[in-house]
């Protein structure tokens, strides 16, 4: 099977009005684990990209001017890559990448993009210890560094390398179970309970919540009580 690894970066992180100004994209073969193509282009934006960003990702508004594509053209290049794909794979993508793909897609409605998503966030049959799910730290529990991180494409190779640490089946089974919001009910002196299940905390319902699929929450013991809303 063919899958589509991808990864954006971003002017921010605000999904309505931040733009993209990279994209990486790996076609992987999940038999042979390895990628047979590869994509990866700045693209251009109207913001500029500030220190911050620069800081994290390395890229530069000089950068973008110099290099950059047009949003359009980077859309229908990863197009047509997905036209042989059966998946498109992201981490946290349902929670971000998808959110910006899906806004700029409406720009270009003759661009499509309809493939199901597996987020590696939330559709790995990790195991149980392994509560983290920051990128560079999920590698490094499996054995290896992404010593290019912060750029698209490396994140992408890094990303699709956990992927095949995994039986394809048992990932697109997890895809098949409802996606849940878990809300963790503990007290502010509990608080360390919830970050160490890699709850995160939500400063407009002031609560601590976790993506989750309905077929994880099963199998977990959490040593608070939760309530659960399908997403």
């Amino acid at each position: 099977m063919l899958v589509l690894g991808l990864d954006l970066e971003t002017t921010g992180l605000d999904t309505e009005k931040d733009e993209i100004i990279e994209v990486g994209a790996v076609v992987w073969d999940t038999d042979r684990q390895s990628p047979v193509k590869i994509f990866s282009e700045l693209v251009q934006t109207q913001l500029p990209i500030s220190d911050e960003v620069t800081k994290i990702t390395g890229i530069t508004t000089d950068d973008v001017k110099a290099w950059g594509i047009s949003p359009q053209e980077a859309l229908i290049n990863v197009e047509a890559l997905a036209g042989k794909c059966s998946y498109l794979v992201a981490h946290n993508g349902l929670d971000f990448d998808k959110h910006f793909i899906d806004r700029y897609l409406k720009l270009f409605p003759d661009v499509k993009l309809d493939l199901p998503w597996i987020d590696t966030m939330t559709d790995l049959p990790y195991p149980d210890d392994l509560k983290t799910r920051k990128l560079s730290y999920v590698a490094a529990e499996h054995g290896f560094l992404n010593p290019f991180s912060h750029r698209s494409l490396f994140d992408v190779l890094t990303m699709m390398k956990i992927f095949s640490a995994y039986p394809i089946k048992e990932i697109i089974e997890l895809t098949q179970s409802p996606m849940m919001r878990v809300v963790a009910q503990v007290s502010y002196a509990d608080r360390d309970k919830a970050k160490g299940m890699g709850f995160r905390w939500d400063p407009n319902r002031k609560e601590w919540f976790n993506g989750l699929r309905e077929a994880q929450v099963k199998r977990v013991e959490f040593p608070f009580p939760i309530t659960c809303e399908v997403l």
